[in-house]
């Protein structure tokens, strides 16, 4: 069998406050004021035969369709490495730049592109350094604890997994890890990976950490015990880190086993059925509210509230007014990894029982739990996608995001299409 290898690479990608927003929160109206601590991208590059596949951890909230058309078009152009090739992964920090994910939020589109040069030069570094690897990989029996369900719900997803790469002298190489919450407790005017941020601080250019985000869409940091923000991001940051780093140093190699076969991947554009968008006389009914809270509304929050959905009421009127529906048609991807690693990268924003239901399809396959990255936030987000069983509860999840993001509603059928995409082609071999 034919060895796969592995290489990493680092590199800052925090901005200069040169006028930047925010992305995450609707409320935010002025740029960034200051710099908590860096955002980063790093690299990993699968090499088998002569052919590489790059998955990337990349610290902002994610990508839109244009922005990753830019994003994904350079790499792939500055690396020669194919689109349908390489993976975006996003930890979801709500305090990087604006990438318009937030519809009409100010994007730069310059710092877009210097961080996709910075994905250039850390994705080249990486296939300069990569070597046949062991690979341990775990469900660790730590999980983190500073986490809820924020609708309220039972789902939820506690587990760290992680896998080490260690080259034929033993030395580690990189590390990968997941887990599932959103990154959203600094919400102060300041650049932040947020929790994550301390992980960055374990990641070396030399041997890099890339954090990869699950189903982490309806699950939020707690303040069970009333933490300040500032604690909360140190305490549930090292519930991530300690036993990542502990994992990844441990025994003299025990556990750790060659990677060998094949990289085999798949990139394919699906239709995703989303919510009709209903007779003319409703939506315009929606117009006719929507102005007048708009114009009603005197705080600028409010009112910049009632300007989002208002524009989102219009934008779904004039679809209707082209006979167009809300279906989306959207990049589904993954990359399995011999026998060892099996990535399933979603573009949505992923919530518990999709990301479970994705890892049970991938399970009776005989992949096992260890092995399995259900990833959401991936190459670019199309809004929550929230499975059948979520639609009873409704919800901000469920309907009202889509209108912060300037995207299609979801149906029950939505989640269906995803899991049932991964359920054909993810077989073991």
């Amino acid at each position: 069998m034919s060895e796969i290898r592995f290489g990493f690479a680092d590199n800052v990608i925090t901005p200069e406050l040169n006028g930047n927003f925010l992305d995450g929160y609707g409320f935010r109206l002025s740029p960034a004021e200051s710099i908590r601590d860096d955002l980063h991208a790093k690299a990993m590059a699968v090499l088998s035969g002569d052919v590489t596949h790059l998955i990337f951890s990349i610290d902002l909230i994610g990508l839109t369709e244009y922005t990753y058309g830019l994003v994904a078009g350079n790499i792939s152009a500055g690396t020669g490495v194919p689109k349908e090739r390489i993976a975006l992964s996003f930890i979801h920090t709500h305090s990087a730049p604006a990438v318009g994910t937030l519809a009409d939020v100010s994007v730069n589109m310059d710092y877009i592109a210097y961080v996709a040069d910075r994905c250039i030069d850390a994705a080249k570094r990486a296939v300069s350094r990569a070597v046949p690897c062991s690979v341990m990989t775990a469900v660790l029996p730590e999980e983190l604890k500073h986490i809820k369900n924020r609708r309220g719900r039972d789902p939820i997803d506690r587990r760290i997994k992680a896998a080490a790469f260690r080259d034929a002298d033993g030395e580690l190489k990189g590390v990968i890890c997941s887990a599932s919450c959103h990154a959203v407790i600094n919400t102060k005017p300041a650049v932040s990976a947020d929790w994550l941020s301390v992980l960055n601080r374990v990641s070396t250019d030399g041997v890099p950490y890339l954090f990869l985000q699950g189903r982490g869409a309806d699950i939020n940091p707690t303040m069970g015990e009333d933490l300040d923000d500032e604690t909360l991001i140190e305490t549930l940051g090292s519930e991530l880190a300690d036993p990542v780093v502990s994992f990844a140093h441990s025994g003299s190699g025990e556990g750790f086993k060659p990677a060998e076969g094949k990289v085999r991947s798949l990139y394919e554009y699906v239709t995703v059925p989303m919510k009709p968008l209903g007779d003319m006389s409703a939506m315009d009914a929606k117009i006719k509210a929507a102005e007048n809270e708009y114009f009603s509304a005197a705080d600028p929050v409010d009112r910049h509230f009632a300007l989002r959905e208002l524009q989102y009421q219009r934008q779904r009127r004039e679809m209707q007014r082209k006979g167009e529906t809300q279906d989306l048609t959207v990049p589904m991807q993954y990359f399995a990894v011999g026998d060892s690693l099996l990535f399933c990268f979603v573009p949505f924003e992923m919530m518990t029982l999709v990301g479970d239901h994705i890892e049970g399809s991938a399970a009776d396959k005989g992949w096992r739990a260890d092995q399995i990255y259900a990833l959401g936030y991936s190459n670019y987000v199309n809004g929550y996608l929230s499975s059948k069983e979520e639609f009873p509860f409704g919800g901000y999840e469920v309907s009202g995001a889509a209108h912060w993001y300037g995207v299609s509603e979801t149906c029950a059928e939505s989640a269906d299409a995803v899991i049932g995409w991964f359920d054909k082609n993810t077989a073991k071999r």
